[in-house]
């Protein structure tokens, strides 16, 4: 088999910006593994779990916002890589995905290791191609992948798909040498410039609220931000997924705020911009007011009608969107005043809520006030799904620190939160803390399992023996069925999983121990570290909704 087009497909990814390649050992990809294995300028890691690989790559993915390539061979192995594709679709994050196939003439004949790979991954997947027989010219093939890297990385960046069918041999003939062929040159996509243009002339509202989804931290956005809420009275909304915490003023306990449904609230045009936001009650609130006027900014026509507001996407960069307003609204700002000090006295009723809240209790609302004062002043905080986001979405973090926060979001599981943070660290250069619960820590201890881990990881593990988000919701807690199959109750710990892979461990039981381990633990240089913290799920469900009770009151 002549695997030439197979030794250019590296080369043509790095034109495109990719670095790194995540590869799982088979024997159907060799020729893939070994043509990325040889180009020197991509980093390849071998990581045998497929669910684990493929959220490495997400998180590298993320950290670095470059695409990065998921190898893998035939068979049940590229199912494995569905709850990370379907995660960087809703968040936006390019994976290249290469799965080796058999040839489609055994396709349905129960030949080992085949299944239906062919569009394998569906509407989850941003596009999907078959790669051209082998029979066909390189020019075939390459246009193939040129479009495949195309579709990665242009407009809403995602995950794309090409499955290659390979008959045997295909491994490299003896003594046969592949290099890329000469004179591989792609042009890339290039990213037009758009006019700025409102739809409609801001004086007409004069309750205007800003809500930030989920983005990357950016500074340039955060200036024109403050100004627009300093100078032209603006409420801007973040959850802690939005990395507005540098913003001032800026309003991020709207969970807390919209316990009571002030209508007094509602805006008359709601303006948003990135992806999804964690605050239930802000959804439901928005759902619940008088629909309005919603527009939405991306240049990627992908809003989603998250508000039922049916929103009028504005094909624009927010900066330039919200530098516009900023420049409109300076001298029209009067209108908007009131609303927005309602806004600001609402927000801080919520900080006195929390300021007051009694933090010498053992429950998880004390601890992760605790954790959060002790972040460093600059680090890379991921999040797990299910309580680990919520807590620290609830209770905010310094506007201060230059913290970027991360958390798989697109689909909210839990499955792969270790992974992701180890595949953003192994891409970063700076320092992560994973903060997460006992169920999707444990879930995804493969994260672990192959040898690149980095030395500048650090875990906190809020262990309450079970999956406590259950005791929170009201249709689960109710149930006798509870502890054993919603909480999921379970006597593990991360101990071993420390011990298995090389993680020095702290723990603590009790606030004192907490506040004396937590600065050895912070503080810890000798390599990779996990901080277990042990709890019980009754009393922190009792605390977490203490602090929602008192804003009723």
């Amino acid at each position: 088999m002549n695997l030439q087009s197979i030794f250019d497909i590296p080369e043509l990814c790095y034109q495109y910006g990719v670095r790194q390649a995540i590869i799982s050992p088979g024997s159907r990809n060799a020729a893939l593994t070994v043509a990325f294995a040889r180009h020197a300028g991509i980093r390849c890691l071998s990581v045998p779990d497929e669910r684990s690989a493929a959220f490495v790559g997400l998180g590298m993915s993320l950290a670095s916002k470059q695409p990065t390539v998921l190898i893998c061979t035939s068979g049940s192995a590229g199912l494995n890589y569905a709850p990370a594709v379907a995660e960087a679709y809703f968040n936006q994050v390019p994976l290249l995905i290469l799965t080796a196939d058999r040839p489609p003439e055994l396709i349905g004949k129960r030949d080992g290791q085949t299944i239906y790979q062919s569009a394998l991954f569906g509407r989850h997947a941003k596009a999907s191609f078959d790669y051209p027989s082998f029979d066909q010219n390189l020019q075939t093939q390459h246009a193939c992948m040129i479009e495949a890297l195309n579709s990665c990385i242009d407009g809403a960046p995602g995950p794309v798909h090409v499955n290659v069918p390979f008959a045997e041999p295909f491994y490299p003939e003896s003594g046969k040498i592949y290099t890329a062929s000469p004179d591989l040159i792609v042009k890339k996509p290039t990213n037009k410039s758009l006019p700025v243009k409102l739809p409609k002339a801001l004086s007409t509202f004069r309750k205007i609220l800003v809500v930030i989804g989920q983005q990357p931290k950016d500074d340039q956005l955060l200036q024109v931000l403050s100004l627009l809420s300093t100078d032209c009275h603006i409420p801007v909304i973040a959850d802690v997924i939005g990395n507005c915490h540098g913003l001032k003023p800026l309003i991020s306990h709207q969970d807390l705020i919209l316990v009571n449904r002030d209508s007094n609230l509602a805006p008359d045009l709601l303006i948003t911009c990135g992806l999804s936001v964690i605050s239930k009650n802000l959804k439901l609130f928005l759902r619940d007011s008088p629909h309005s006027t919603h527009w939405h900014i991306s240049t990627h026509d992908d809003a989603a009608d998250t508000y039922d507001w049916s929103p009028l996407t504005i094909d624009s960069e927010p900066f330039d969107i919200f530098e516009t307003m900023a420049d409109q609204l300076t001298e029209e700002s009067i209108p908007q005043k009131e609303y927005f000090t309602l806004w600001q006295s609402k927000e801080a009723r919520a900080k006195m809520v929390l300021k007051e809240a009694d933090r010498s209790t053992w429950t998880e609302t004390s601890i992760y006030q605790e954790v959060l004062d002790q972040l460093p002043t600059a680090i890379d905080l991921h999040l797990a799904n299910s309580m680990a986001v919520r807590y620290v979405n609830t209770l905010g973090i310094s506007s201060t620190k230059d913290i970027q926060v991360y958390c798989n979001r697109g689909t909210s599981g839990i499955d792969g939160s270790n992974s992701t943070a180890v595949g953003a660290c192994i891409a970063s250069s700076r320092d992560t803390l994973l903060l997460t619960g006992d169920m999707a820590f444990l879930y995804d201890r493969n994260a672990f399992w192959h040898n690149h881990m980095p030395t500048n990881l650090k875990i906190i593990v809020f262990n309450n023996h079970g999956g406590g988000i259950f005791r929170m919701i009201e249709g689960p807690s109710a149930q006798p069925e509870l502890k054993e199959f919603f909480e999921t109750d379970q006597r593990s710990s991360a101990r071993s999983t420390a011990r298995d892979f090389g993680f020095a461990y702290f723990t603590a039981r009790n606030m004192p121990e907490l506040r004396e381990t937590l600065a050895s633990f912070m503080n810890f240089q000798d390599g990779r570290s996990i901080l277990e913290i042990f709890t019980d799920a009754e009393e922190n469900t009792t605390a977490y909704k203490q602090l929602f009770k008192k804003m009723k009151d």
